[in-house]
């Protein structure tokens, strides 16, 4: 899996870079066949929340995101 990247933005909702970058890496792990770590699965992608960066932070893009966990999901289901 090829790590996203993402359009980081300010003065408007957003997710915590920290938590998208942790999440992604668990789902690259999970994906690529790596050890280590729970794995992630598509019940979680379809459940996980990250919190605000806030309008004074950077943080991702929140419809980027979206779009590539959509993404990710339904390849975890098709497994």
């Amino acid at each position: 899996m090829d790590t996203p990247l993402f359009r980081r933005v300010k003065w408007q909702q957003a997710y915590d870079v920290a938590e998208v970058d942790a999440f992604v890496a668990r789902l690259e792990a999970t994906v690529d066949g790596r050890a280590g770590g729970e794995p992630v699965t598509a019940d979680e992608i379809r459940e996980v929340q990250f919190r605000s960066s806030g309008l004074f932070r950077e943080g991702y893009d929140v419809q980027e995101v979206d779009l590539f966990l959509d993404h990710a999901e339904r390849l975890l289901s098709s497994r």
